[in-house]
């Protein structure tokens, strides 16, 4: 890259590689703020690029790391590719490594990706362990090739078991080798450094998959919880209200004020953009196979009802029970999750969705309106799974949107056979970390899927 504007574009690409928005006027800003820097400081040169092209204070981080590793001389560009480099041609012998180990009779195993990944970071003891297993396997007694989906499957189950002792810095570095690269050494060892040190240079926390959160950081998940919350009530509709400000004329206030001056416009009205706040309904599942993620999921209902005011919260497993008054009428979290804890006859049960659905659209019509948004925060196992999903069908007629946050990573949901079914009647997200709750909140909720 040799001129300032090649650095910015790329430099932008990194930016988004790392999970920052940046439009392309957000660009343009960026080039135009360059030209009233005097003297090409560098000090004013990160200031210019921070102002135009950062939205959030969460990404400031990310900026920040970014802009470390990119902006430098020469020689330590030079640097940067020759340990680029050597790490790519470490990962495709550690690949081809995996390829030749992970066999059985000779035949590649079906496993994802992401475990391949997992498979090369465990400890030799651990490898030797499992290619142990494997070359028993393979030539055992009567051992047929119809044998390999179960080999297959035995060995999914103890990889997910070491991905799940990984660290939330090793998954990071993880998610950074599954990333798509953008086929510029210079960018991609940008990407990677700063993707791997932390997730996107960004609180740990917010990958970290919450099934794993420790007692002493829920204070902090539910203050960034809180502070997402926000998003939601400050959505712009289409719709306009009055405003002393000069921003858009209102043509029709405009000419019945002026009236009176026989339509000559003296006095002019103006609208601006209405703030809508749409009403919020949230079920949360607390069934047997949801507990391992109440330390995220309470803290969510708990953020939301603290900032949002027209919001209604449930929780489910084999019937519907409101749980509203819980966190509206304390601040502390600890005693309301304790008092709905110990006053709850739901947490821990088996589940059926349809049941309380039945019940919500039954009892609690009068919240199911065409300005309501719906949330619903499961894995998706259920009973009952057709009865769900014409109960989920009725009422998505009612309401503006229905929006399943759904616990279970993404590449699992095809295990599932009632996700396809439910899918059809909502938009369905991956929820099992801060990170995946903030993408979403940073989407347009409110528009018809």
């Amino acid at each position: 890259m040799n001129s300032l504007a090649d650095n910015l574009v790329g430099f932008v690409q990194i930016l988004r590689q790392l999970g920052v928005r940046v439009s392309i006027a957000e660009t343009i800003d960026a080039v135009d703020s360059l030209t009233v820097i005097e003297n090409f400081d560098q000090d004013e040169f990160r200031a210019a690029l921070k102002s135009t092209l950062i939205k959030n204070s969460e990404d400031q981080a990310a900026f920040n790391q970014a802009f470390n590793l990119f902006f430098v001389p020469p020689e330590a560009k030079q640097q940067q590719r020759e340990e680029w480099d050597s790490k790519q041609q470490l990962e495709l012998e550690q690949s081809q490594q995996a390829q030749e180990e992970l066999v059985f009779q000779g035949r590649p195993l079906d496993l994802p990706d992401e475990l391949r990944d997992v498979y090369k970071r465990l400890p030799e003891q651990e490898k030797k362990r499992l290619q142990d297993f494997l070359e028993k396997t393979s030539s055992g007694h009567n051992v047929k090739e119809s044998f390999q989906p179960v080999v297959e499957n035995l060995l999914k189950s103890s990889l997910s078991f070491w991905q799940r002792q990984l660290s939330p810095e090793d998954l990071a570095q993880l998610a950074a080798a599954r990333r798509q690269l953008l086929g510029h050494d210079e960018l991609d060892h940008v990407v990677d450094s700063a993707a791997g040190l932390g997730g996107t240079g960004r609180n740990p926390l917010l990958y970290k998959n919450m099934q794993d959160i420790a007692e002493h950081e829920i204070p902090q998940v539910t203050a960034l919880i809180k502070r997402l919350a926000h998003r939601i009530t400050t959505r712009i509709s289409r719709r306009f209200r009055l405003t002393g400000r000069r921003k858009l004329i209102d043509i029709r206030q405009s000419i019945r004020r002026n009236m009176r001056y026989g339509g000559t416009m003296i006095s002019l009205k103006y609208k601006t953009k209405k703030i809508h706040k749409p009403n919020i309904v949230v079920i949360c599942d607390v069934s047997a196979s949801m507990t391992k993620y109440v330390r995220f999921t309470l803290p969510l209902l708990f953020g939301l009802s603290s900032v949002v005011k027209n919001i209604e919260t449930f929780i489910f497993a084999n019937d519907l029970e409101k749980v509203t008054d819980y966190f509206k009428r304390s601040d502390d979290f600890a005693k309301a999750t304790t008092d709905l804890v110990t006053s709850s006859v739901q947490m821990g049960q088996g589940t059926n969705l349809s049941i309380a659905l039945a019940r919500l659209k039954g009892e609690y019509k009068k919240l199911l309106s065409p300005s309501t948004l719906l949330f619903i925060i499961s894995d998706a196992n259920t009973m009952a799974p057709l009865e769900t999903a014409s109960e989920l069908a009725g009422i998505g007629k009612k309401v503006k949107r229905i929006l399943w946050l759904n616990t279970q990573p993404k590449e699992r949901w095809g295990h599932t056979s009632a996700i396809p079914l439910f899918a059809k009647h909502c938009s369905m997200f991956e929820c099992y970390s801060l990170a995946h709750l903030t993408k979403i909140l940073s989407l347009n909720l409110t528009r018809q899927s």
